[in-house]
């Protein structure tokens, strides 16, 4: 797959403007430059010697204002281009380095032609990657690739300046019959920067009668103002529990995890724009509902206040680096059609009504989270452990008028340092809202990984509640399929790895004021006695891990009949 590799980005290098490519002859390189000789709009420079060519393609560059490609073969060819790409560099011109490598099974083996390539450029380029081989898998992201190297060479704030694209192909290196991935139906480059100074996609979304928000844990303040605007707009925002829109509004959704189980209800309410604002859900419901409107045309749009591509499931058109706030201000007083956003919004209430129909008054993790998002006010701090607590925050924490502020290292999900984490954060946030109150809620794995953080708790001056959901072993992995396909032995032992130990009695262990809850009363009782006492507590939840699923699965089964109901109820 090596060729349609190869014509996939330079089809999209074409769709982006660019105009030159200067290739060194070379065998392993010959699917690149077998498609750039192919090409129609980018004039192609033949040059002997790499160094030669690397400053050569950096004059049409420094001229031109856009980016060359330059090409080389692998091993030293690819690193005789270093004094050109350091020029580049320092003097902030875009290039698009090409190196071709070796695959996987010739590194460290001794190889011809075969040397690490990576890291040539590493402190001279502005982006770098190393994709795998071309197949059936990547082929999906082959545009997105071309199109952010692109990018980053010229549209980078900081600077202009070379990328490197280090590309290995396997023999044989040029197919018959290659597969080109399609562009966009709108013959426009896969990805689209703005800014706020741009104007082409605020007209587009002026045309547009349903958009929608999609609202994860955002560096940008949300303010009332901000939430007001969207409700103008008649824009539906699914809210996470970080997010700053969980909160009672016409626009704010909280149910959206039972609803969008329902292929016939997304096929009712697939917007034409959905805008991406902040960290992603951990909802795979919400994700697949943002990858299937993308599928079917919709325009998505990711707000960033930095300079950070983000984009792992390959679904976003255009990106607009600056403030959710500038964002919205420049649609002036446009607003979507309203029955879009009272007819999701009739869904989210549904939802929630079968939610907590099912689950009842009986304590459950579900309703722990809910407990504990309702509980906390304005001026306190809710730390979330990543795996199970997160999620259920985001599917199960009520709109909460006085929402507090919540965190979470979702960075890369890990769960361990989280009762580290949450004392430092902690800390922080007393010192900024001192009659304030800081909880933790977390499961039985992570808080074992940060045992030693208790000794830190202990005697603090701080007013700390930690919540243990212990389900003895790794909840998360019970709603995976490998639950049901693995031999139950097999499965404990690899995956849900229950751990031998008595929380209660390592938590007295530690000087901790620690009590086991059986029931929402208490439960209650706990959280205000908390509110009135404040100190450190610990209180642990125990719950079993298979009647776990189970409480999820009815819940979000009732929260989706609802919402099919209301939708059969509307007519659609």
């Amino acid at each position: 797959m090596n060729l349609g590799f190869a014509l996939s980005l330079v089809s999209e290098w074409e769709l982006a403007g660019v105009t030159d490519a200067v290739i060194s002859p070379g065998s392993r390189s010959g699917p690149m430059a077998v498609a750039l000789g192919q090409s129609g709009k980018i004039s192609t420079h033949v040059v002997l010697d790499e160094r030669s060519a690397g400053f050569y393609a950096l004059g049409l560059s420094r001229f031109s204002g856009m980016p060359t490609l330059v090409l080389t073969t692998s091993g030293t060819a690819a690193a005789n281009l270093r004094p050109s790409v350091t020029e580049a560099f320092h003097s902030g011109v875009p290039m698009i380095i090409l190196t071709a490598d070796r695959p996987l099974e010739a590194h460290k083996f001794g190889a011809a032609q075969t040397m690490e390539q990576e890291e040539l450029f590493s402190d001279v380029v502005l982006f770098r990657s190393s994709p795998s081989v071309p197949d059936y898998t990547n082929m999906p992201h082959w545009r997105a690739l071309a199109s952010r190297a692109f990018h980053e060479a010229v549209s980078n704030p900081m600077m202009k300046g070379p990328v490197q694209l280090n590309l290995a192909f396997r023999e044989p290196l040029i197919e018959e019959n290659p597969l080109v991935t399609p562009a966009r139906p709108s013959q426009q480059p896969w990805y689209r920067i703005h800014s706020e100074s741009s104007t082409q996609l605020f007209d587009e979304l002026l045309q547009a009668d349903r958009i929608m928000v999609v609202a994860g844990e955002s560096d940008e303040e949300i303010s009332r103002e901000i939430i007001s605007k969207c409700e103008r707009l008649g824009w539906p925002v699914v809210a996470g529990p970080n997010s700053g829109f969980r909160l009672q509004s016409k626009s704010s959704l909280g149910s959206f995890e039972a609803f969008l189980r329902s292929e016939r209800i997304r096929e009712a309410i697939l917007p034409e724009v959905i805008v991406l604002l902040g960290g992603d859900l951990a909802s795979r419901n919400v994700n697949g509902f943002v990858a299937q409107a993308a599928e079917n045309g919709s325009k998505i749009v990711r707000i960033s206040n930095s300079w950070r591509w983000k984009d792992p499931a390959n679904t976003v058109s255009d990106f607009y680096f600056g403030s959710f706030s500038s964002f919205i201000s420049r649609l002036g007083d446009f607003r979507n059609s309203k029955s879009y956003v009272e007819l999701v919004k009739k869904l989210d209430q549904a939802s929630f009504r079968g939610i907590w129909e099912s689950l009842g008054k009986s304590l459950s993790d579900p309703v722990v989270s809910a407990e504990i998002f309702s509980f906390a006010g304005r001026s306190d701090m809710i730390f979330s452990s990543s795996s199970m607590p997160i999620r259920d925050l985001e599917w199960f924490a009520p709109l909460n008028e006085n929402q507090p502020q919540l965190y979470s290292n979702r960075g890369v999900n890990g769960i361990d340092g989280v009762i580290a984490s949450f004392h430092g954060a902690a800390r922080a946030h007393q010192r900024q809202n001192y009659h304030g109150r800081s909880v933790l809620l977390i499961g039985d794995l992570a808080f074992r990984h940060d045992l030693g953080s208790l000794a830190g708790l202990s005697g603090c001056d701080l007013n700390l509640l930690v919540c243990v959901t212990d389900n003895s072993g790794g909840g998360i992995f019970s709603f995976l399929p490998r639950s049901a396909s693995l031999q139950n032995d097999q499965f404990e032992r690899l995956f849900a790895t229950p751990q031998h130990g008595d929380l209660e009695a390592i938590s007295r262990g530690f000087g901790l004021y620690t009590q086991v809850i059986k029931d929402v009363a208490s439960f209650r009782a706990e959280l205000g006695d908390f509110r009135e006492q404040g100190g450190v507590r610990l209180i642990i939840v125990r719950s079993d891990r298979t009647e776990n699923v189970a409480v999820h699965k009815a819940a979000f089964d009732e929260g989706k009949r609802r919402a099919e109901d209301t939708l059969g109820i509307q007519g659609i």
